[in-house]
């Protein structure tokens, strides 16, 4: 129940900043309001402008706020859609029918094999890329949201459901999740009720792109037998004093770019972009002759690797 939920996270809020409890969960908020803002493990080494994030997060993961990316048909690849009022999760999946506020077209919301999810690298890290873009009112308060819940799992076939939340974590058709935001500093055992705050009116309009997520590469073992990756996320949970933090708009959509063949330096040097901008200039014109010489095909194919973009510096911000 949304009270008693609220009640709980107050609790958490309040023994996490006080120090108090010793052995019990806490919670911890990245704040992902600004331009640029980022939380991830503490050092490493960026490139351009960016300074090293001093928020760890979850699991080594980075989160970050980004600008508007290059979006549309054959640049992104959206694999999961969810949309429901005050709150809303779901995943993705080719089973049929779904379970949770997902939207029902296969060209949304359908599998993804982990060898589509581009790997870039970051620090000497490689991190599997997954991009996050949310649709809410522009107005104040409604323009910000909250992330609750991310998980990630693998499994052996497209087609899994029956995902089983439990406490701060979950299973899906009863895998365990190699990723958990709600992981504390320490390790998997470690949990506590994470959350992240999103601010949509940094990139007002759909298909813009709001946020990234980069999970460690380290954590997608056994892909040979568990090809298929499974993103859950759930929105809007989280109270926070007068600010509504509540799903209240569009639809909220998962997306990968185009694979990368090779980890890729995730910031480039800024005389790279011109030459990012008429690789995916000629790669929009690729794609739309083959489609339309497709024309009647299947609804969803999984995406081509691109060689041209494998020749490219990568600009994430």
């Amino acid at each position: 129940m949304p009270a008693v939920r609220f009640a709980v996270r107050i609790a958490l809020m309040l023994g996490f900043v006080l120090g108090v409890g010793a052995g019990r969960a806490s919670a911890d908020l990245c704040d992902l309001t600004t331009l640029n803002s980022s939380c991830g493990p503490m050092g490493g080494e960026w490139s351009g402008t960016h300074s090293p994030s001093t928020h760890p997060f979850a699991m080594g993961a980075i989160v970050r706020q980004i600008g508007p990316q290059p979006t549309g048909t054959g640049y992104i690849d959206s694999f999961v859609r969810i949309q429901h009022h005050p709150t809303e999760q779901g995943y993705n999946t080719d089973n049929r029918p779904l379970q949770f506020d997902e939207k029902t077209a296969a060209t949304f919301t359908h599998s993804i094999r982990v060898a589509n999810v581009p790997v870039v690298n970051i620090g000497g890290t490689n991190y599997r890329e997954f991009f996050l873009d949310v649709n809410e009112n522009s107005s104040t308060p409604n323009r910000y949201l909250s992330l609750d819940k991310l998980q990630i799992f693998l499994g052996a076939s497209g087609n899994l459901g029956n995902y089983v939340a439990s406490g701060l974590t979950g299973t899906l058709n009863g895998l365990s999740p190699i990723y958990n935001m709600d992981t504390g500093v320490s390790g998997i055992g470690d949990l506590q009720d994470n959350w992240i705050q999103l601010d949509y009116s940094l990139n007002s309009g759909s298909g813009q792109g709001d946020m990234v997520a980069y999970i460690p590469d380290s954590l997608f073992t056994n892909t040979g037998g568990n090809p298929y990756v499974y993103l859950y996320s759930q929105f809007g949970t989280t109270t926070s004093g007068p600010t509504s933090l509540t799903t209240d708009a569009g639809f909220e959509e998962w997306w990968t770019r185009s694979p990368i063949a090779v980890p890729q330096t995730a910031v480039p040097e800024p005389t790279a972009l011109v030459l990012l901008g008429s690789g995916l200039a000629l790669v929009a014109r690729t794609i739309r002759r083959r489609k339309s010489s497709e024309a009647g095909g299947k609804a969803h194919r999984p995406v081509t690797k691109v060689s041209i973009l494998a020749d490219l510096p990568v600009r994430l911000s």
